[in-house]
Formats: C-alpha cells, structure tokens, sequence
C-alpha cells in the first residue's frame, strides 16, 4: 500500500489505546508503520530496476521487521533521554521493551497491508526469495483511505493547525479520486465510475459533518472500531474475489484454469482476472455487478528472445518481478525492439537487440 495509508493505521492503532502504552508510542507506531519501505531509497542509486530488486524484500521480511524494530526503538529511546526527559526529568520516560514491540507490530501491520494486493511481499527473506500476493486491495485504496481517515480526523483535529493540515491532505485525496483513472484505456479498460466516485465523497462529507459535530468523543473506540470496520473491508473483499474468480472460471473450457484474480482501482466490484489456455495466457474483467468484458489474448514473447534478453541483469530482475506479461516485439533493418509489459502495473521493459539478439540497451521504467 502507498505510505499514506500506511501512517493511518499506525496513528489509528495509537488512538486505539496503545498510546497510553509508553511515552514516544505515537512515533513508534506511526514511523514503524511506514520505516519498512526505507528499501525504496535504492530506486536513488540504481532507478528502477533497482526499487523492483530490493523493494518489499529484506525490510519486508519478518527477520527485517525485528532488526528495523531493534533499530527504532533504541533511537526512540536515545531520543527520549536525550531529549524530552532532560527538560524535564519528572516525566515518565519511556519503556525500551515496549517501544520494541510497539515497533514491530507498527511493522507487522505494514507487512499485513502490503500482502493485500497483487504486487505481492517477501516476507520470508533472507531464506526464501518466493514471492506471495494476497490479492485483495489496489495499491492506492481510497476505501481505505476513508476507514481509517474518520477515526484519525475525529481524534486528531483538536487544533486549528491540525485541522489546516488534515484540511490540505483530504484536498489533496479528493482531487486523486475526483481525476484518477477517468478514461478507460485500451491496457487498462476498467476506469473509476462516476457512482464509484460519488459514494466515495459521500463518505468524505460524512467524515467532514462528523468534525464539525465531535464525533471524536468516543475516543479509543472509536479508532478500535474503525479497525475492526477494515477487517470487515478485508473480508468483503475476499468474497468479492471468490466470486469474480468463480465467474471467470465457469467461462472456460475445464482445460482451462484462472490463473490470478486481483483487484482494479478503487472499485471493489470490478477485477481483472488472467486465465492460462493451451499454454497461452489471456485477461478480461469481471463486473460483479454487470457483464464481464472480452477475454483478450496476452501476446507473448518467444523463447529465443527470453534466452537473448537473460544477457541483461536489468532484464532479469523485471522478469523476476513481472508476474504476467505481454509482449511486443518490432523487427527493423537494425534488429527488432522488444516492449514488456507487466499486466498488474503500467511497468515496461524496452529493449533493443540486433540481428543476432545481442542487447544493445534496455530501458526498465514505470510508465
């Protein structure tokens, strides 16, 4: 999931009680929430190829979550007597131990939301470098967004400045959902409905009446709540993919098999599901709520330009990452020009090979 989700569960899990745990909670749960996508400061280095090597992978692991919570909690204590206890030293300080744990759930939690969708974890690395993918939620889930975000706006906002600066981010959201994914596209031809959209600010303005009448007042449970409300979310979205998957499946030949099913943006009736036939793989939408669009035909790449493009150490990691691709490829007087798509992103590989499939370059960005 994107960071900001992220920091809403960490700050919801604080409200929920846990702050009251030690002092600096807050900030453990918060910063631990989000400390485990550190990894994509490699994208700096080595661009992108080198965020889809390393991200979700060490610092997504379990053995990651312990070492980033040794790390947290030690600095959050440095901190905390450095600090906050030598202005005033009557203060409650802060518990070592428990900030570790509050750490390493903020990080389990991270883990948990990231193993929701189709871009998968690694979570038993260093030992295993499988990945696994829990399909459930898009990367970017404004539902999410709107769970977590009433808890946190109700208990938050007891300020003017926070009320400014929670005011900035939901005008930032809003114009997110309001322009995001609005034409549908030849790749990508499940755009976000306008019934879509409109449930969605419907939800805002009741998060917005909610301020203004201090719905807050129900403090930690509201935000225990709101917890239990994503877990409903989890499930529901569970069901939805059952039956999107059962769909897709009574549509084939018994030859036939779906091979994922996972969701598309924003709307949790709609999923894109991908279906391998004779070896061959193909893709279509299923509507819960309506018709499924056509099966459509995933080109492939021939082996010979598989074998040529593992020459590449670039081309070899977004294979590895790439879980269903399609391929284009054009010949020309100087060789051919390859064009891989991975189906779940709009993440592409171009490469150019001469007449012997020797690479001349190869280009891995996002769109």
């Amino acid at each position: 999931m994107e960071n900001f989700a992220h920091t809403l569960l960490g700050f919801s899990l604080a409200k929920a009680g846990l702050e009251r745990a030690t002092p600096m909670a807050t900030a453990s749960l918060v910063i631990s929430s989000n400390l485990p996508d550190i990894d994509a400061v490699m994208s700096i280095f080595g661009g992108t190829p080198a965020y889809l090597q390393y991200h979700r992978g060490l610092t997504h692991s379990f053995i990651g979550l312990f070492s980033l919570a040794a790390i947290l909690a030690f600095v959050l204590t440095f901190i905390d007597r450095r600090f906050r206890l030598r202005r005033n030293a009557f203060q409650r300080p802060s518990r070592p131990l428990r900030l570790f744990w509050l750490c390493f759930l903020g990080g389990l939690g991270h883990l948990v939301m990231d193993s929701t969708n189709s871009y998968g974890t690694r979570p038993l690395m260093p030992l295993s470098d499988r990945w696994f993918y829990g399909d459930l939620a898009f990367v970017l889930d404004p539902w999410i967004w709107l769970i977590l975000g009433c808890a946190v706006v109700w208990l938050v906002t007891n300020s003017p400045a926070r009320i400014l600066f929670c005011g900035l981010i939901v005008a930032i959201l809003s114009l997110i959902v309001a322009f995001a994914a609005r034409h549908p596209t030849i790749e990508h031809p499940a755009a976000v409905s306008s019934t879509v959209r409109i449930i969605w600010f419907a939800g805002l303005f009741i998060v917005i009446v909610g301020r203004a009448l201090n719905w807050g007042r129900a403090g930690a449970r509201l935000a225990r709540y709101a917890i239990l409300f994503l877990a409903l979310y989890y499930g529901g979205l569970w069901l939805a993919r059952q039956e999107a998957a059962d769909r897709a499946g009574s549509s084939l030949s018994s030859e036939s098999y779906v091979a994922a099913v996972w969701p598309a943006p924003a709307n949790p009736m709609m999923w894109q599901s991908v279906a391998a036939i004779d070896g061959k793989f193909f893709t279509r939408y299923e509507n819960i709520m309506g018709e499924p669009s056509e099966w459509r035909e995933m080109p492939a790449l021939e082996p010979e330009f598989i074998d040529a493009l593992s020459q590449s150490a670039q081309a070899q990691t977004f294979l590895k990452f790439a879980r269903f691709t399609s391929a284009s490829v054009e010949k020309s007087e100087n060789g051919y020009a390859i064009i891989l798509r991975d189906v779940r992103f709009d993440l592409r590989l171009v490469a150019m090979l001469d007449h012997e499939l020797t690479i001349r370059s190869v280009d891995v960005s996002w769109y």
